[in-house]
């Protein structure tokens, strides 16, 4: 008789698995916005290297373009899940309004700021410093909502702090492990942390915060593609992708990043809870750098692994200690 996988078991594999489908995204945005993946990794996959896939930076696709295509399709799917869910799209008109403006602002904010951070150091390090949210979810929430910090919040932050300090180079000879330059590229990670511990703290206190996932996944990412085209299109950077390669990589983006990651993420949360789910989601940015350095042989050195610990650790750090805070008054 065979033994049945328990619940905790089965939401331990979800949370994982979706990590792992968030650690490839980045690569995928990165393919579409270099114009194509390095020849080696393609010989060492396919045994060639097909001229449409390989990295050309004359197809390189402007930031806004990328990123404002990967929410029109996240919100085409989201739209298409509904229906078949047969979920009601209808919200109030202030609900509508907090979701264009927190939701679509914020999400936008958070993934453009992401895709330049990409062309100016490794996705890996990009993905663990935009994981200093939890960190200044807390420190924002002190701040802005009254909510006590706590002495297990210093420690974090100062884990944090000291992992963003190494990674930013403190003790690493030359720029290779950095990018082509970290000046620029580790201060847009670090605000797209910022710009998502907003997005994160409208998603909770906002009037759209009850709207079944879906349902509110539509309206934001749609609302971020309008603002994102438009941006686009104002400052001359609207593009469509290249070739069918790159529509392809998009298009794998949005369903491996909502329909497949997000599905999982969010039956891994049923099964084990948000806190424990959320700690056992920081294996993302350790796939991310894995990822990375497989596909775009990106450069890796131990204070740079010792720095991203550190930041892991003090996002660690932050989710358990809300996992265990009171509940407000």
């Amino acid at each position: 008789m065979k033994q049945r996988i328990s619940p905790r078991a089965r939401g331990i594999i979800c949370v994982v698995l979706a990590s792992m489908c968030y650690g490839i995204t980045p690569i995928l945005s990165n393919t579409a916005l270099k114009g194509g993946l390095p020849a080696d990794f393609l010989t060492r996959v396919l045994g060639s290297a097909p001229a449409y896939a390989v990295l050309d930076p004359s197809r390189a696709m402007a930031n806004e373009s990328v990123v404002g295509f990967g929410m029109l399709i996240a919100c085409i799917i989201s739209g298409l899940t509904c229906l078949i869910g047969r979920r009601s799209l209808r919200v109030t008109g202030k609900q509508l309004l907090h979701m264009a403006a927190f939701g679509g602002g914020g999400f936008s904010a958070t993934m453009l700021l992401i895709s330049y951070a990409y062309l100016c150091i490794p996705a890996g390090m990009t993905i663990v410093l935009n994981f200093t949210y939890p960190v200044m979810v807390a420190v924002i929430s002190a701040l802005i909502f009254r909510e006590k910090l706590r002495p297990v919040s210093f420690i974090a932050l100062a884990l944090a702090l000291t992992g963003i300090a190494l990674i930013s180079g403190l003790g690493v000879s030359g720029s290779a492990a950095l990018g082509s330059d970290p000046g620029l590229g580790i201060p847009l990670a670090l605000l797209s942390g910022l710009a998502y511990a907003v997005y994160f703290l409208a998603g909770k206190h906002a009037s759209y915060s009850g709207l079944d996932t879906s349902v509110a996944n539509f309206y934001i990412t749609g609302s971020a593609a309008v603002i994102l085209f438009t941006i686009a299109a104002l400052s001359g950077r609207f593009q469509l992708p290249p070739n069918a390669f790159i529509w392809l990589v998009l298009l794998s983006n949005g369903v491996l990043g909502l329909m497949i990651a997000l599905r999982l993420l969010l039956t891994g949360i049923r099964l084990l809870g948000s806190v424990t789910a959320s700690a056992l989601n920081t294996l993302e940015p350790v796939f991310a750098s894995l990822t990375s350095v497989i596909v775009f042989a990106e450069a890796m050195t131990w204070v740079k692994i010792l720095g991203c610990a550190l930041v892991l650790t003090g996002a660690l750090i932050s989710i358990l200690a809300a996992g265990k805070a009171p509940a407000a008054d």
